[in-house]
């Protein structure tokens, strides 16, 4: 929904911004141009821009899959 889309912009400090409507009602969006790796429990662990390059982007994903350790049940802390 519009609201959940509003409410995760805000979560992750983007920006978004629709643009005005043409005759056809199409429109540009303007919005953060952002990568965000969250891993397998929801959980935020890194954002990449675009001054980051393919190797890093690379080298940051697998150090965090390789340090990944997945949080325990609920209720089981």
């Amino acid at each position: 929904t519009p609201e959940q889309v509003r409410a995760a912009a805000a979560a992750f400090r983007v920006y978004v911004s629709a643009g005005p409507r043409d005759a056809d009602g199409d429109y540009i969006v303007d919005h953060s141009v952002l990568t965000f790796l969250v891993d397998p429990d929801g959980a935020f662990r890194d954002c990449y821009g675009r001054s980051r390059t393919a190797e890093e982007l690379a080298r940051s994903v697998r150090a965090h899959m390789d340090s990944y350790e997945p949080l325990p049940p609920a209720g089981q802390e």
